[in-house]
């Protein structure tokens, strides 16, 4: 909310449009984000174009960009990393690929108490923190850069112009 939303608004301007970067599996969450702002206006050229991540992954490569760090170390975002954010299956990737940080994150949770976890067992309801993260839990599916057709069109589409 403050690092999203809050600052959105602080920005925003009337009649801005806002360009979003959701692929096209990501439709559910366009629409209830429209849902829930119908005062904003939203353009999404992925979900338009009918590209999936691993489409702009490879385009990105073919294109000769090197893909950002998290990335190349096998994450299926590219978000900051150590982000409180991240399921499971992301802090396990961080406790093998930055050990440190993992740490870090973890001493600062215990450091806040019983009130600090990032987690919650689906079953129980029970809520837990990095010390008790099993070491294989979560999800490990990174997007392989491929691309669709779609993909193939898109790329048409910007070489054309």
């Amino acid at each position: 909310m403050e690092l999203k939303r809050k600052l959105l608004a602080t920005v925003q301007r009337q009649g801005d449009v806002i360009v979003l970067g959701f692929d096209a599996g990501e439709q559910d969450r366009y629409e209830d984000l429209v849902d829930r702002n119908p005062e904003r206006v939203f353009v999404v050229p992925l979900i338009e174009r009918g590209l999936m991540k691993a489409d702009c992954l490879a385009m990105v490569q073919r294109a000769g960009i090197e893909l950002p760090l998290m990335y190349r170390q096998g994450f299926e975002n590219a978000n900051c990393p150590g982000c409180p954010k991240g399921g499971e299956g992301y802090w396990n990737r961080i406790r093998v690929v930055r050990p440190k940080r993992f740490a870090e994150v973890m001493a600062i949770q215990e450091s806040i108490g019983d009130g600090a976890y990032f987690f919650r067992n689906r079953k129980t309801g029970e809520r837990f923190g990095l010390k008790d993260l099993r070491p294989n839990a979560g999800r490990h599916n990174e997007p392989a850069p491929s691309c669709s057709f779609f993909c193939e069109f898109a790329e048409a589409e910007l070489e054309s112009r």
